[in-house]
C-alpha cells in the first residue's frame, strides 16, 4: 500500500486494474493484457483486495453479533450456513460470565 493513503483507496486502484481479469480470453472486452508480468501484477491487486474485504467483514460480522444479529443472519448475507458463520467467527462473540460459586 502507498504511504499516505487511505488503504480504500489503494483497494479501489487495484479493483480498477483488475477490470478485465475475470475473462479467461485476453481479448474480451473488457480485456487484460496477456503477459506473465501483468498476471503476477494482477495477483498483487487479488491479494490487497481481498485483505481489504476479510478487514471488512470481519468488522461487518462484529458489528452485526454486537447488536444482536444471529449467526443464522449474518450466514444468509454471506451465502454460508450458519454452522460455517459460526466456527469462522464465534470467537469474537464476548465469553460468556464465570458463574460465582455459591458460598
Amino acid at each position: 500500500m502507498s504511504r499516505g493513503r487511505a488503504p480504500w483507496q489503494d483497494g479501489r486502484r487495484a479493483w480498477q486494474r483488475l477490470n478485465g481479469w475475470h475473462n479467461d480470453a485476453p481479448g474480451a472486452v473488457p480485456n487484460h493484457p496477456d503477459n506473465g508480468d501483468a498476471a503476477l501484477a494482477a495477483l498483487a491487486d487479488v491479494h490487497l483486495v481481498r485483505s481489504l474485504l476479510e478487514r471488512a467483514e470481519l468488522i461487518a460480522v462484529r458489528t452485526a453479533r454486537r447488536h444482536g444479529k444471529s449467526w443464522a443472519e449474518v450466514a444468509t448475507m454471506l451465502h454460508m450456513t450458519r454452522q460455517a458463520a459460526w466456527e469462522k467467527w464465534h470467537d469474537l462473540d464476548p465469553a460468556p460470565a464465570e458463574p460465582v460459586p455459591a458460598r
